[in-house]
């Protein structure tokens, strides 16, 4: 069943009477187990709910029209858990302390089609993998990592399997199912003679699965009792940039698309921006990294044309980022410096609180960003800050809220945004008061984030 949690007004809900608290059980005669089930059997046009108000039962009779929103919030959803012990999994490398959510390792296919998480399919079963194929649950993101049964038990830190993989993958694609796929990385675990393997499994199943996102290991500090892993250096990045292009030239020539696409970080490693669009054909994975950047880049160099050429008066502005994306930062800046009045500080933030390997700026520390600020100090107009270490409730990892961060700084600070044109013309215009980052949380995606769930 779901829980409705709020009924718009004048919505098709108000008008049928439903209430918040309403429990819908079964939607003309099917059962309804979470949101997903809702939305499949709530398609038609005439539409008969059970449901259950304070221990009493009804049942509503709906004629909707397509597109005609129910206008229901729902209580969240029970998230279920990951399983596996992976050694590279991050949440194993933060230290205590933090919110309990942070903890919560997820591993939901529900959320692999709602919001392109990535699963590992060891805890879905028969029943599972056919109500993706027969709800059309697609696409799934599915961290492969690796195709030898036994590395791939290794990795995800199983004792035994829980299914054959590739097995698993055959049969969504036989039902219909596009799959996207990930290899985290893990230098002389996964690469080299095991990622031909398993690039080459996985390309069997081409169309059906569409993509293979080739993904650096991220290593904290805390790494204490933990198997021991190799960083990926600015050698190791580059070969694995090579390795990429060469899959990418021969996938192109037999499939029409490059199908194996390094992420955005091996590039920066290296101090280079990421290649072209071209490279990145339908941008089958931007969500993971990859052609994040060329996005971002590409969206600033086509409207930094209607900033002005001077101000009306001096403007001096601070831009937060982290080691990673001051890459391709730093020329951005330059080219904001052509505009008369205007003096930008680009400040990068290493990342003391989970060691300076972790480079990517949605990882940032309000903490580790407040001492960055302290110690570059100047009388900046405003500060902004990048919009995926803030997330949608307006805190950072550490509990940080934008005005204590401002308060600590001793100056104005506000969340940066993607289209970052229109972020420093509302900026220079003082209209730009962002508060609310992109950082998502499971709370804000439907899903309960409880530590002991």
């Amino acid at each position: 069943m779901v829980v409705v949690s709020a009924v718009e007004p004048g919505s098709l809900g108000d008008l049928a009477g439903f209430l918040p608290g309403d429990r819908i059980r079964r939607v003309n005669g099917e059962d309804i187990a979470d949101l997903i089930d809702f939305q499949v059997h709530t398609a038609d046009r005439e539409l008969e709910l059970e449901i259950e108000r304070e221990g009493e039962d009804y049942v509503v009779e709906v004629l909707r029209e397509p597109g005609e929103s129910f206008g229901f919030s729902f209580a969240e959803m029970e998230l279920r858990r990951c399983h596996n012990n992976c050694v590279f999994c991050f949440i194993h490398q933060m230290p205590e302390g933090l919110r309990p959510t942070l903890y919560v390792e997820d591993d939901d296919y529900r959320l692999s089609f709602l919001h392109g998480a990535y699963v590992t399919l060891t805890n879905v079963k028969e029943r599972d993998l056919q109500r993706i194929i027969d709800q059309r649950l697609s696409p799934q993101y599915i961290s492969v990592h690796a195709t030898d049964p036994q590395l791939r038990l290794a990795l995800l830190g199983r004792k035994r399997a829980s299914g054959d993989l590739l097995a698993r993958i055959r049969q969504l694609a036989e039902g219909g199912i596009e799959m996207h796929t990930q290899v985290v990385l893990c230098p002389g675990w996964n690469d080299g003679e095991q990622l031909v393997r398993t690039v080459t499994d996985l390309s069997h199943f081409y169309p059906a699965v569409r993509s293979v996102a080739m993904v650096p290991v991220g290593l904290s500090r805390h790494r204490q009792g933990l198997p021991e892993l190799q960083p990926v250096t600015v050698e190791l990045a580059r070969d694995y940039v090579a390795q990429a292009e060469s899959f990418g030239r021969q996938f192109s020539r037999t499939l029409g698309e490059r199908f194996v696409y390094a992420a955005d970080e091996l590039f920066l490693l290296q101090g280079q921006e990421p290649p072209p669009a071209s490279y990145y054909d339908a941008f089958p994975q931007v969500e993971n990294g990859i052609g994040m950047v060329r996005t971002f880049i590409d969206r600033w160099c086509a409207g930094r044309g209607q900033l002005p050429v001077r101000l009306d008066r001096p403007f001096r502005l601070a831009m937060v980022t982290g080691v990673l994306a001051a890459v391709f930062m730093r020329p951005i800046v330059a080219q904001l410096a052509g505009i008369d009045g205007l003096q930008v500080d680009l400040v990068e933030v290493t990342n003391d609180f989970f060691g300076a390997g972790i480079t990517v700026s949605g990882l940032l520390t309000g903490g580790d960003m407040v001492a960055a600020l302290r110690r570059q100090a100047a009388a900046w107009d405003l500060v902004l800050l990048p919009p995926n270490c803030i997330n949608g409730e307006g805190v950072t990892l550490d509990d940080m809220t934008v005005p204590a961060l401002a308060s600590a700084v001793g100056v104005p600070v506000a969340v940066g945004d993607y289209d970052l044109t229109a972020c420093v013309a509302g900026s220079l215009a003082g209209t730009w008061r962002g508060e609310l980052g992109q950082g998502r949380q499971l709370s804000e995606l439907g899903f309960q984030a409880t530590e002991g769930q």
